[in-house]
């Protein structure tokens, strides 16, 4: 009897921790990610250069979360990380 009561209250407990585990991977931000080649180099800040040249071809909402730029010729390009 003993162990059957050990057995109940451990499966009881462990449905709390992984309904918690949901809980918390609910609350991560997916990301996508986007590349897009712009004219002009990357400067000497080329992640906000990134991110600037994404905001004018989309507005404000076209926001990336971060980016990585390099140069591509007389061009530039931009590997960007965008939340949803």
């Amino acid at each position: 009897m003993r162990s059957a009561t050990l057995f109940l209250v451990s499966c009881i407990l462990m449905s709390f921790v992984l309904n918690q585990v949901k809980d918390v991977e609910g609350g991560v931000i997916p990301m996508s990610d986007r590349k897009d080649i712009f004219a002009g180099g990357c400067g000497s800040n080329g992640s906000k250069t990134c991110i600037n040249d994404f905001v004018k071809k989309g507005g404000a909402s076209n926001r990336p979360a971060s980016c990585q730029c390099n140069n591509f010729g007389v061009s530039h390009l931009c590997l960007c990380k965008f939340a949803y």
